[in-house]
């Protein structure tokens, strides 16, 4: 899961090829440690 960018405790990243079927572009958010059931935005 690449990370985009941190702010604070915070980090943005994304997955690719996320879910059957694939779901659009979104990036997901969470506090410390990246997660699959993170924020999705």
């Amino acid at each position: 899961m690449p990370q985009i960018f941190k702010v604070g405790a915070y980090i943005v990243y994304f997955w690719l090829n996320v879910g059957d079927p694939l779901e659009p572009v979104h990036v997901h958010i969470k506090e410390g440690v990246p997660s699959g059931n993170a924020t999705k935005v």
